[in-house]
Protein backbone atom coordinates (compact mmCIF):
# COMPACT_ATOMS: atom_id res chain seq x y z
CA UNK A 1 0.00 0.00 0.00
CA UNK A 2 2.79 2.59 0.76
CA UNK A 3 4.54 1.66 -2.41
CA UNK A 4 1.42 2.73 -4.54
CA UNK A 5 0.89 6.17 -2.22
CA UNK A 6 4.51 6.81 -2.66
CA UNK A 7 3.85 6.41 -6.60
CA UNK A 8 0.63 8.62 -6.63
CA UNK A 9 2.04 11.50 -4.25
CA UNK A 10 5.06 11.74 -6.93
CA UNK A 11 2.66 12.02 -10.18
CA UNK A 12 0.82 14.15 -8.31
CA UNK A 13 3.49 15.99 -7.86
CA UNK A 14 5.08 15.96 -11.32
CA UNK A 15 1.01 17.53 -12.28
CA UNK A 16 1.60 20.35 -10.15
CA UNK A 17 5.08 21.02 -11.42
CA UNK A 18 3.93 20.84 -14.81
CA UNK A 19 1.05 23.56 -14.38
CA UNK A 20 3.19 25.87 -12.04
CA UNK A 21 5.92 25.67 -14.90
CA UNK A 22 3.31 26.72 -17.72
CA UNK A 23 1.88 29.57 -15.47
CA UNK A 24 5.62 30.81 -14.83
CA UNK A 25 6.21 30.73 -18.80
CA UNK A 26 2.95 32.53 -19.42
CA UNK A 27 3.41 35.33 -16.41
CA UNK A 28 5.62 38.43 -16.65
CA UNK A 29 7.24 38.50 -13.16
CA UNK A 30 9.20 41.29 -12.38
CA UNK A 31 10.83 39.71 -9.63
CA UNK A 32 13.48 36.92 -11.31
CA UNK A 33 14.69 35.96 -7.81
CA UNK A 34 11.18 34.59 -6.81
CA UNK A 35 10.38 32.47 -9.93
CA UNK A 36 14.01 30.45 -9.62
CA UNK A 37 13.24 30.23 -5.97
CA UNK A 38 10.61 28.53 -7.19
CA UNK A 39 12.12 26.20 -9.47
CA UNK A 40 14.72 25.25 -7.16
CA UNK A 41 12.48 24.30 -4.34
CA UNK A 42 10.09 22.14 -7.17
CA UNK A 43 13.58 21.01 -7.84
CA UNK A 44 14.55 19.74 -4.48
CA UNK A 45 11.43 18.08 -3.53
CA UNK A 46 11.75 16.00 -6.74
CA UNK A 47 14.99 14.97 -5.82
CA UNK A 48 13.63 13.82 -2.65
CA UNK A 49 10.83 11.89 -3.94
CA UNK A 50 13.05 10.16 -6.69
CA UNK A 51 15.35 9.66 -3.71
CA UNK A 52 12.34 8.06 -2.07
CA UNK A 53 11.20 6.23 -5.07
CA UNK A 54 14.62 4.43 -5.67
CA UNK A 55 15.19 3.30 -2.53
CA UNK A 56 11.68 1.36 -2.39
CA UNK A 57 12.76 -0.22 -5.70
CA UNK A 58 15.66 -1.66 -4.12
CA UNK A 59 13.36 -3.05 -1.58
CA UNK A 60 11.29 -4.35 -3.90
CA UNK A 61 14.47 -5.47 -6.51
CA UNK A 62 15.52 -8.19 -2.80
CA UNK A 63 11.63 -8.92 -2.28
CA UNK A 64 11.20 -10.05 -6.05
CA UNK A 65 14.19 -12.22 -5.52
CA UNK A 66 13.53 -14.10 -2.44
CA UNK A 67 10.37 -14.94 -3.68
CA UNK A 68 12.15 -16.61 -6.01
CA UNK A 69 11.19 -14.62 -9.49
CA UNK A 70 13.63 -14.48 -11.76
CA UNK A 71 15.28 -10.71 -12.01
CA UNK A 72 15.62 -10.55 -15.50
CA UNK A 73 12.12 -10.87 -16.87
CA UNK A 74 10.89 -8.10 -14.45
CA UNK A 75 9.16 -5.26 -16.38
CA UNK A 76 6.50 -3.75 -14.31
CA UNK A 77 9.11 -1.57 -12.42
CA UNK A 78 10.03 0.00 -14.91
CA UNK A 79 7.48 2.64 -15.46
CA UNK A 80 8.99 3.28 -11.54
CA UNK A 81 12.23 3.90 -13.23
CA UNK A 82 10.51 6.70 -15.57
CA UNK A 83 8.99 8.53 -12.73
CA UNK A 84 12.31 8.59 -10.41
CA UNK A 85 14.04 10.16 -14.16
CA UNK A 86 11.33 12.35 -14.30
CA UNK A 87 11.27 13.73 -10.87
CA UNK A 88 15.46 13.50 -11.20
CA UNK A 89 16.16 14.19 -14.74
CA UNK A 90 20.15 13.67 -13.11
CA UNK A 91 19.47 10.79 -11.75
CA UNK A 92 22.25 8.74 -12.95
CA UNK A 93 21.75 5.22 -11.75
CA UNK A 94 18.34 5.00 -12.99
CA UNK A 95 19.33 5.43 -16.06
CA UNK A 96 22.07 2.58 -15.54
CA UNK A 97 19.83 -0.01 -14.14
CA UNK A 98 16.99 1.14 -16.63
CA UNK A 99 19.41 1.36 -19.56
CA UNK A 100 21.02 -2.40 -18.74
CA UNK A 101 17.54 -3.85 -17.82
CA UNK A 102 16.32 -2.96 -21.06
CA UNK A 103 19.20 -3.64 -23.86
CA UNK A 104 21.06 -6.98 -21.82
CA UNK A 105 18.25 -8.60 -19.81
CA UNK A 106 14.80 -7.89 -22.05
CA UNK A 107 16.62 -7.64 -25.35
CA UNK A 108 15.82 -3.75 -26.74
CA UNK A 109 19.39 -2.59 -26.89
CA UNK A 110 18.02 0.78 -29.03
CA UNK A 111 15.58 1.38 -26.28
CA UNK A 112 18.24 0.75 -23.85
CA UNK A 113 21.69 2.90 -25.17
CA UNK A 114 19.02 5.14 -26.02
CA UNK A 115 17.80 5.87 -22.46
CA UNK A 116 22.09 5.48 -21.62
CA UNK A 117 23.00 8.14 -24.01
CA UNK A 118 20.11 10.33 -22.30
CA UNK A 119 22.02 9.64 -18.65
CA UNK A 120 25.32 10.87 -20.54
CA UNK A 121 23.52 14.18 -21.59
CA UNK A 122 22.18 14.60 -18.76
CA UNK A 123 24.99 13.41 -16.31
CA UNK A 124 28.04 14.64 -18.44
CA UNK A 125 30.63 14.47 -15.55
CA UNK A 126 29.12 10.64 -14.04
CA UNK A 127 32.43 8.26 -15.12
CA UNK A 128 29.71 5.26 -14.13
CA UNK A 129 27.49 6.59 -16.67
CA UNK A 130 29.65 6.41 -19.52
CA UNK A 131 31.54 3.00 -18.72
CA UNK A 132 27.80 1.52 -18.40
CA UNK A 133 27.23 2.82 -21.88
CA UNK A 134 30.51 2.04 -23.11
CA UNK A 135 29.87 -2.17 -21.52
CA UNK A 136 25.94 -2.01 -23.26
CA UNK A 137 27.70 -1.06 -26.84
CA UNK A 138 30.27 -3.46 -26.01
CA UNK A 139 27.97 -6.28 -25.07
CA UNK A 140 25.26 -5.76 -27.42
CA UNK A 141 27.28 -4.75 -30.41
CA UNK A 142 24.29 -3.20 -31.75
CA UNK A 143 26.05 -0.14 -33.24
CA UNK A 144 28.88 -1.89 -34.27
CA UNK A 145 32.51 -1.46 -33.54
CA UNK A 146 33.58 2.00 -34.36
CA UNK A 147 30.57 3.22 -32.11
CA UNK A 148 32.30 1.00 -28.92
CA UNK A 149 35.36 2.91 -29.61
CA UNK A 150 34.19 5.90 -29.50
CA UNK A 151 32.84 4.96 -26.20
CA UNK A 152 35.75 4.10 -24.79
CA UNK A 153 38.15 7.17 -26.38
CA UNK A 154 34.96 9.36 -24.27
CA UNK A 155 35.14 7.31 -21.03
CA UNK A 156 39.36 7.64 -21.30
CA UNK A 157 38.93 11.35 -22.02
CA UNK A 158 37.08 12.02 -18.89
CA UNK A 159 38.72 9.59 -16.86
CA UNK A 160 42.01 11.68 -16.96
CA UNK A 161 40.25 15.09 -16.32
CA UNK A 162 39.37 13.64 -13.30
CA UNK A 163 42.34 12.14 -12.29
CA UNK A 164 42.24 10.69 -8.83
CA UNK A 165 38.16 11.75 -8.30
CA UNK A 166 36.80 8.62 -10.15
CA UNK A 167 35.15 6.00 -8.25
CA UNK A 168 36.05 3.02 -10.33
CA UNK A 169 40.10 4.09 -11.61
CA UNK A 170 40.23 0.58 -12.32
CA UNK A 171 37.61 0.76 -15.58
CA UNK A 172 40.37 2.74 -17.21
CA UNK A 173 42.42 -0.77 -17.88
CA UNK A 174 39.18 -2.42 -18.64
CA UNK A 175 38.31 0.63 -21.56
CA UNK A 176 42.00 0.02 -22.67
CA UNK A 177 41.29 -3.78 -23.04
CA UNK A 178 38.06 -3.49 -24.72
CA UNK A 179 40.01 -1.29 -27.72
CA UNK A 180 42.75 -3.71 -27.89
CA UNK A 181 39.79 -6.20 -28.58
CA UNK A 182 38.02 -3.99 -31.16
CA UNK A 183 41.11 -2.94 -32.99
CA UNK A 184 41.99 -6.73 -33.18
CA UNK A 185 38.71 -7.50 -34.72
CA UNK A 186 38.78 -4.86 -37.05
CA UNK A 187 40.54 -6.39 -39.60
CA UNK A 188 39.16 -3.45 -42.47
CA UNK A 189 41.55 -0.80 -40.60
CA UNK A 190 45.01 0.02 -41.84
CA UNK A 191 47.63 -0.94 -39.10
CA UNK A 192 44.91 -2.47 -37.26
CA UNK A 193 47.03 -5.12 -34.91
CA UNK A 194 49.56 -2.83 -33.92
CA UNK A 195 46.73 -0.43 -32.79
CA UNK A 196 45.57 -3.39 -30.85
CA UNK A 197 49.19 -4.16 -29.67
CA UNK A 198 49.61 -1.04 -28.12
CA UNK A 199 46.15 -0.22 -26.39
CA UNK A 200 47.03 -4.12 -24.83
CA UNK A 201 50.24 -2.53 -23.84
CA UNK A 202 48.49 0.46 -22.08
CA UNK A 203 46.05 -2.06 -20.32
CA UNK A 204 49.06 -4.02 -18.66
CA UNK A 205 51.15 -0.60 -17.99
CA UNK A 206 47.90 0.84 -16.02
CA UNK A 207 47.19 -2.32 -14.08
CA UNK A 208 50.83 -2.55 -13.14
CA UNK A 209 50.99 1.02 -11.81
CA UNK A 210 47.69 0.05 -9.91
CA UNK A 211 49.20 -2.75 -8.26
CA UNK A 212 52.06 -0.99 -7.22
CA UNK A 213 50.96 2.44 -6.37
CA UNK A 214 52.06 4.34 -9.47
CA UNK A 215 49.23 5.65 -10.66
CA UNK A 216 48.97 9.28 -8.69
CA UNK A 217 46.52 12.17 -9.18
CA UNK A 218 48.03 14.64 -11.85
CA UNK A 219 48.60 17.65 -9.71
Amino acid sequence: MKRYSLYLLAVIFLSIAVISGRIADESTWENETASQAVSSGAGEIGGILADLLWLQLDRYHHIWMYQGNEWMTATDYLPQLWLIIKLDPTFAEAYIDGGNHLAINLGHPEEGLRLLAEGVRQCPDNEKMRWERLIVLWQTYYYGSRSIQEAAWDYMTLVKEKRGLIVDPWNEANAALILELCFEDDSLRFNHTEISERYGERCDFIRFASRNDLWRPIP
